[in-house]
């Protein structure tokens, strides 16, 4: 035993010796705090955006309900909660009619429902289907199940069918993972044409559906096309996974999973082992916010809202950004913007800039290489800006700063150090 105590070097699992891997998200989240620069890095909303008043009466009120304090009385999350989510998006066109508040499981945010899924699906060794690129947490919570992720190429439309049909792994996969509206990182949306040739290359190779939209409600352009879940129909091959982080407040973590029937008993084991999901007053309150809020107002506030602060972003991209040969999309919704540096550029490692722009410039973004597995170089010449929680009066600020770390970055060549 060295000096540093007991080194668990034997009972260490394999799981932990060789599939954790910290998030690149939040690498740079703490590199911004521990330097006090503004961000672009940040995929949440504001804090004006929280309905603080609304939440806290409804907290009152589920404290003053007696049963809380004891244990579930459904170890799938509160059947009223779930009822409410399972109306709620047959109202918006969102589930097909089999779906009942007995498929609807309680978790800790997507990334809970994201995570009992994995544990349900992946077997080491075994392939899932990613867009590419794709959210990273969603990569690392495949890789701890020891998956193999295969990414499969997208555009403004989402993933490219044709690509799809091409990948060799397509008739091993166990299932494909996608974001399919304003998807982080690329802002992109799925068309609905899309969705059909996709869902129809899925079922001719017997392959599953995780569906990931926590930006459902956060359209600025129109509506968004019919989910994978009620395309899916009587299929039911399709998980769809959701939260209230966006459209209410992160700090719930309180999301869900839409299940089909043949997997409820498993995901019912996997909450039961996992601690019985979120804490029943946070469910409860959510519930009681939910049934007192004015949805669509509260979505539609937000959606203003955010649709301001892309505009504003896309305008100072446009400015500050597109002279320096740097290249953004337009997403129809959702929190995030894509950049692409020079076809051209050689040598250049975004996760490198990053580090450099947080350091040098007091300016955060996210690197594009962290949206790929690993040995994937397409995110080396992109990067991931947010326009949802910076303050609106620092965005200018924080482009500034932005070019000027480009600028500075590519003068001195630091892409052919560190």
């Amino acid at each position: 035993m060295d000096n540093d105590g007991f080194t668990f070097r034997r009972q260490l699992s394999a799981m932990a010796r060789e599939r954790l891997k910290f998030s690149g998200i939040s690498e740079i989240i703490a590199l911004v705090e521990s330097n006090g620069a503004l961000s672009f890095g940040a995929g949440e909303p504001p804090d004006e955006a929280f309905p603080r008043d609304a939440f806290r009466s409804a907290v009152e009120r589920a404290l003053s309900d007696g049963t809380i304090w004891a244990y579930y009385h459904d170890d799938l999350g509160d059947i009223d909660l779930r009822a409410w989510i399972a109306e709620r998006m047959s109202r918006d066109d969102m589930a097909p009619d089999w779906v009942g508040p007995e498929d609807v499981v309680i978790t800790h945010g997507a990334a809970g429902a994201i995570s009992l899924a994995a544990e349900v699906l992946i077997d080491e060794g075994t392939v899932v289907l990613v867009e590419g690129p794709t959210y990273s947490d969603s990569l690392l919570t495949f890789r701890r199940q020891g998956a193999i992720c295969v990414p499969v190429p997208t555009d403004d439309e989402g993933i490219l069918p044709e690509e799809l049909e091409r990948t060799p792994q397509l008739k091993e996969a166990r299932f494909l993972y996608t974001i399919p509206n304003f998807q982080n990182p690329s802002g992109c949306t799925a068309s609905l044409e899309r969705r059909l040739r996709v869902l129809d290359i899925l079922r001719r190779h017997d392959v599953a559906i995780v569906e990931d939209d926590p930006y459902h409600y956060l359209g600025y352009d129109g509506p968004v096309p019919t989910s994978y879940l009620k395309l899916a129909g009587d299929d039911r091959r399709v998980i769809h996974c959701n939260t209230f982080s966006k459209i209410v407040a992160p700090g719930l973590r309180i999301g869900w999973a839409v299940v089909p029937p043949t997997l409820r008993d498993a995901f019912l084991a996997l909450c039961i082992c996992d601690g019985l999901g979120p804490a029943l007053l946070l469910q409860r309150a959510t519930l009681h916010l939910m049934r007192t809020l004015d949805f669509e107002k509260h979505v539609e506030a937000l959606r203003r809202e955010y649709r301001s602060r892309r505009d504003l972003m896309l305008r100072l991209a446009e400015e500050r950004l597109t002279p320096l040969g740097l290249r953004t999309n337009r997403p129809k919704g959702g929190f995030f913007i894509w950049g692409q540096g020079p076809d051209d550029m050689r040598g250049f490692n975004s996760a490198v800039f990053a580090r450099y722009a947080v350091r040098h410039e007091g300016i955060g973004l996210i690197p594009g290489n962290v949206f790929f597995p690993d040995g994937d170089d397409r995110g080396d010449k992109a990067f991931r800006l947010s326009y949802a929680r910076i303050p609106r009066d620092c965005m200018e600020e924080g482009m500034d700063r932005l070019a000027r770390a480009w600028r500075t970055y590519r003068a001195h060549r630091h892409e052919d150090k560190e």
